[in-house]
């Protein structure tokens, strides 16, 4: 077990190594960003950011450990599990767009799997000055579990207040 840890940790080293030290802080500062962000955003949620920003839990196949930003909402069924990304920004003549990878989106389901937690993609558009800037990206069937739980919760809440009255 030593030795896998040690290697896993060697393999880490290398792919930070490889990242300029620009890419690795503008990531690590969208992930402080978003934290904060979300922190502010919605009540009675805790948000914090993977140290290592997840590599560390990937490399050694630890959910608990993966995504960059984990949180815990009072009253939300599951943890969330996002996998922050920044710096994705294309441009052609119609403007300037998003690349999105559906590695990414598989990763992150799978590791929200792993540790019953909601999985999404956080992101944003770099240098956007005006209209939508940072946005979360939902596969149908957790976008859907969302929705279904909202819903449930309000009936349940709507029947109480009638068995009430």
């Amino acid at each position: 077990m030593k030795k896998v840890v040690v290697e896993s940790l060697i393999l880490i080293r290398r792919g930070i190594n490889s990242m300029t030290n620009r890419q690795k802080q503008k990531g690590s500062k969208f992930e402080r960003d978003m934290t904060i962000e979300l922190n502010k955003l919605i009540e009675r949620g805790k948000f914090k950011k993977v140290p290592a920003s997840g590599a560390m839990g990937t490399a050694l196949q630890e959910g608990l450990l993966c995504g960059d930003i984990v949180g815990d909402v009072q009253y939300f069924p599951k943890k969330f599990r996002l996998e922050a990304k920044t710096g994705y920004m294309k441009e052609n003549k119609d403007g300037k767009y998003f690349h999105l990878r559906k590695e990414w989106l598989d990763k992150i389901k799978m590791e929200a799997l792993q540790t019953n937690s909601f999985p999404a993609l956080i992101a944003h558009f770099e240098n956007a000055k005006s209209g939508v800037k940072n946005f979360v990206v939902l596969d149908i069937e957790e976008f859907a579990w969302l929705i279904n739980e909202i819903t449930r919760i309000q009936r349940d809440i709507s029947e109480d207040i009638l068995l009430s009255d």
